[in-house]
């Protein structure tokens, strides 16, 4: 009895080997040597409430690194008087509760070939959310979604500006 359970196992390791070597032939098949990758290290990102699949979140690390390539255009979602107060340095104000007011000011400084990013004020703020969905059904594909924005940028003490300092 325990010869024949070794036999099924070695005869099925072979017929599996034999199957997933014939799949590798025509690419379908999972190599032998495989990169797996290491999700300990990856960073739980947090979800908007209203989040869907599709919705392109950024990590404050993702965020900043786009910061640092001076073609990504950063938008605040916020009102305006919130802008005034502080702000990512460089960011444009489009507030979202006042699109149609901003729009028409705001469309020329975007480029639908950039990368832009949305944020506005923190974990309980939706704005970036909407200002980015908006963005990609006007034909901005690269919108992202910074979310916890302005509180997570600045509490790790990135570049910022307020009014008095334009």
């Amino acid at each position: 009895m325990i010869r024949d359970a070794i036999l099924i196992v070695i005869i099925g390791a072979a017929v599996g080997l034999g199957v997933n070597t014939g799949r590798n032939a025509a690419d379908k098949g999972l190599p032998l040597k495989t990169h797996w990758l290491d999700n300990r290290k990856i960073q739980a990102l947090d979800k908007p409430p209203s989040y869907q699949p599709g919705d392109s979140l950024l990590s404050l690390e993702d965020a900043y690194s786009l910061y640092l390539d001076s073609m990504t255009i950063f938008i605040d979602a916020r009102p305006s008087d919130e802008y005034d107060q502080g702000h990512i340095k460089g960011a444009i104000n489009l507030p979202f509760e006042e699109w149609d007011q901003y729009w028409d000011k705001v469309k020329p400084q975007l480029d639908s070939t950039r990368e832009i990013v949305c944020y506005c004020e923190g974990l309980d703020c939706e704005l970036s959310l909407f200002a980015a969905r908006e963005l990609k059904q006007d034909g901005y594909p690269k919108a992202y979604i910074f979310f916890g924005g302005w509180l997570k940028w600045k509490e790790a003490n990135l570049p910022i500006e307020s009014a008095e300092q334009r």
